[in-house]
């Protein structure tokens, strides 16, 4: 699963990388270091004329929810299913959705405590976490857009410490994924043909465990020293 994720990178760098127009709304975002279920942050979606990143609130609430507090539940779906769960299913044939990052974050259970690594490219480059988004809510205005990040079987170097990872897609299938008349076969395809790609690790502070911490040590290597 993906439970805590980065986006360290300035707003303009996401703008730049993902050829997205941004929303005023986004507007004093800065850069994130522990982002949390239930957190806002910025999401790409296909746009007339384009991309357009804007914020929506990381975990799910499909429309015919009847509170927004099941989105804390909804962070994450399996793409090996998505297509077939009531919550995910309309939002998977109908709004797509890009999840930029730089890292992710997963837990190892040790003697002295649960020990958090930090996930990343090389250069801890951004990419693109593959998403689905949904509106709950009443008139336009407050309505409430959320999204869950779509996951998949972890690649082997990184199996040892979670068995799932979030799907990551390339470049050259993004306009594809975000397309409206992109077909359910073809969303598939995509999905099974996103080989994760080359991934590094190291240990970081377990001052990331808390929900809250957003100091840039998060990201920073540490010692083992149990």
């Amino acid at each position: 699963m993906c439970g805590r994720f980065t986006l360290t990178a300035e707003l303009g760098c996401v703008a730049a990388t993902f050829a997205a127009e941004v929303s005023p709304a986004l507007e004093g975002f800065r850069p994130r270091y522990n982002i949390a279920p239930t957190d806002e942050v910025p999401v790409v979606i296909a746009a007339p004329g384009g991309r357009r990143a804007g914020p929506m609130r990381w975990g799910l609430v499909p429309h015919w929810a009847d509170s927004p507090g099941v989105g804390a539940r909804m962070i994450n779906a399996r793409s090996e299913t998505v297509a077939t769960r009531s919550a995910f299913r309309e939002s998977f044939v109908a709004r797509r959705c890009l999840v930029p990052a730089d890292g992710f974050y997963e837990w190892e259970a040790r003697a002295t405590g649960k020990q958090p690594y930090w996930i990343h490219r090389p250069g801890s480059a951004l990419f693109a976490m593959v998403g689905i988004w949904a509106l709950w809510g009443g008139r336009d205005a407050d309505r409430l857009a959320t999204f869950s990040i779509l996951t998949r079987e972890a690649p082997e170097p990184i199996r040892w410490l979670h068995d799932r990872v979030p799907v990551i897609l390339p470049e050259r299938c993004w306009t594809d994924w975000l397309a409206r008349g992109t077909v359910v076969e073809s969303l598939h395809a995509i999905v099974a043909g996103a080989d994760p790609p080359e991934l590094q690790l190291h240990p970081v502070a377990r001052a990331v465990n808390r929900a809250g911490y957003e100091d840039p040590d998060c990201v920073e290597e540490v010692a083992l020293v149990d």
